[in-house]
């Protein structure tokens, strides 16, 4: 497609310039595409997350489990969602795998440490073993994402 702009007599032609700028500075552009690789792939994890805890509670009711287990399935569920965000941003990225399961893990963490904030109290233990769970699950999805064949 080409864009057509009226200038003087003859009309300038110049090819499509594909993205849209958000900014005219171009180090800002390229910032901004990288956070959103970020956003993007916490969604997903927030979303894979979402629906796990959504059927392990499902699952509670139904088999009449008992709510001290309802601990253990939301960290499981947080760190299948981890895997998530890692493996979606390492397939953006293509590369540098334990390093965008880091960001990842941090940017779920903070995540989660906001809502336990607003509708929870707060453990130092239960935090531990989130950060913990964040960057082993996140890290591994990233680094399974980068070193995939297509």
């Amino acid at each position: 497609m080409r864009v057509i702009f009226p200038g003087k007599a003859p009309y300038t032609v110049i090819p499509n310039p594909g993205v849209t700028a958000v900014s005219v500075n171009k180090k800002v552009n390229e910032n901004i595409k990288k956070a959103a690789a970020y956003a993007f792939s916490a969604l997903c994890g927030a979303a894979a997350s979402t629906v796990l805890i959504i059927l392990f509670s499902g699952l509670m009711y139904a088999l009449g489990l008992p709510p001290g287990l309802a601990g253990a399935l939301s960290l499981t569920a947080f760190g299948a969602g981890c895997a998530v965000c890692g493996f979606v941003c390492g397939s953006i990225k293509k590369r540098g795998g334990l390093r965008v399961g880091i960001i990842c893990a941090a940017v779920m963490t903070a995540c989660v440490l906001v809502c336990s904030l607003v509708f929870g109290e707060l453990s130092g233990g239960a935090l531990a073993a989130k950060l913990l769970t964040a960057a082993l699950c996140a890290c591994t999805g990233a680094v399974l994402a980068v070193n995939r064949r297509e």
